[in-house]
């Protein structure tokens, strides 16, 4: 299970071999929405996002627990950072990737050493689907980028830590969501630390799986796969994240494959940052104002703006020369 005191333990583990990443305050943003807006800067991390902190803290469990050889499926980030833990701890790791995978992520595995398996799917689902498949013929044990307790712990909870030091008086977070496995881990430190918060979860309007996951009540584990500029995003939910967050019941903001360009630009041209698209779905969020619940919005007609100050997660930077110009050029 999840807890606090998982957080701190991961939290101690990492102390001195993960960055502390600095928040960077957004006057853009502020006046934008009214309320004081921080961006944390987790594309600053070893590997290029915030992944790195939930593969090293499980990593490192799992080599104490004498285990040598790991597999998980990654869309990139995970699997860079699987790739990387392993190189630093004196593992092995075969890590089965989607066949769209940013080739910027895909040369970093290969390069760090790891066995990098490609798919002929596109989708995340249908990878892990099939690499489940692959690591029990193989008989490896396989560790999740998302539905595990020291991911989560890893991922969002010492992410959360860091947050609530820096910006202490932080009202609402907003941060991508893909399978859930920092989103999962990061509110529910925050909710065992503060009495009140707002957490806007942030996904593709083509694969909203949290969305959809809280109309049915329960996760919804796979969804078709989509080409997108936030392939870190696509596809299910997690079981146990979904299980954390349900109770929390964030505000869910949808964007679109347009509107994550948009503020992948916006992000360089007002901060200077280079972002990928699974970070810009964060930043789009709060460029089209959809941060909470309009409660009377059809009869005030006025834009909701959620308690400040906001913190905004940006996860992570790995995106190759030729993304970059698709996105900048078209």
């Amino acid at each position: 299970m999840l807890s606090l005191d998982l957080v701190h333990d991961a939290a101690e583990a990492l102390s001195g071999r993960v960055q502390k990443t600095p928040v960077e305050y957004s006057p853009v943003l502020s006046k934008r929405l009214g309320v004081p807006v921080w961006l944390k800067l987790e594309q600053l991390q070893i590997t290029g996002s915030f992944k790195y902190r939930g593969a090293l803290f499980a990593m490192s469990q799992l080599k104490a627990e004498g285990v040598g050889h790991i597999s998980t499926c990654s869309a990139g980030n995970h699997g860079r950072a699987v790739a990387h833990a392993a190189h630093e701890l004196g593992m092995s790791a075969t890590i089965y990737i989607p066949s769209g995978v940013d080739q910027i992520k895909y040369r970093a595995m290969v390069e760090l050493g790891a066995d990098v398996v490609v798919s002929e799917f596109v989708g995340y689902d249908d990878t892990e689907r099939w690499a489940l498949e692959e690591t029990e013929r193989r008989q490896l044990p396989f560790l999740s980028a998302y539905d595990d307790e020291r991911i989560m712990a890893g991922n969002g909870g010492t992410v959360a830590l860091e947050v609530l030091d820096q910006v202490p008086d932080a009202k609402t977070f907003v941060m991508p969501a893909g399978g859930g496995g920092h989103s999962a881990g990061f509110a529910f430190t925050v909710s065992q630390l503060l009495d009140s918060y707002q957490f806007v979860l942030c996904q593709h309007a083509q694969s909203p799986s949290f969305k959809l996951s809280m109309e049915k009540g329960s996760a919804v584990t796979e969804l078709p796969g989509i080409e997108t500029l936030a392939s870190g995003l696509e596809g299910g939910f997690g079981n146990k994240t979904f299980e954390i967050l349900k109770h929390l019941k964030p505000h869910v903001a949808l964007v679109s494959e347009n509107e994550i360009r948009e503020a992948m630009i916006w992000m360089y041209d007002q901060h200077q940052h280079i972002i990928e698209g699974s970070s810009a779905v964060a930043v789009a969020a709060c460029l089209k104002h959809d941060l909470s619940d309009a409660k009377e919005a059809t009869e005030t007609k006025e834009t909701t703006v959620p308690d400040g100050p906001i913190v905004v997660f940006i996860s992570g930077r790995n995106v190759s020369l030729d993304t970059l110009r698709g996105v900048f050029c078209k």
